[in-house]
């Protein structure tokens, strides 16, 4: 079973925390989400730049970054 590191980019408690994330089985962005406790937490999600869904599988040096809700007026 291959190990991979991923660069997690999350902004839900404060802005520009990096988080490493050791993938040791095939994952998909809600597995990290879930795994994360993020579940119900994110705006939307990036990998590599762009705009990811829940089915996403996590690749080999992909970098995700998790965008938290904001209210706004």
């Amino acid at each position: 079973m291959d190990q991979k590191t991923e660069q997690i980019y999350e902004n839900t408690s404060t802005i520009g925390s990096l988080k490493e994330y050791v993938v040791k089985e095939k994952r998909t962005v809600k597995d990290l989400l879930h795994d994360l406790n993020l579940d119900d937490k994110y705006f939307a999600i990036l990998v590599d730049g762009k705009k990811a869904s829940l089915d996403t599988v996590i690749e080999t040096g992909q970098s995700i970054v998790v965008l938290p809700r904001i209210a706004g007026g």
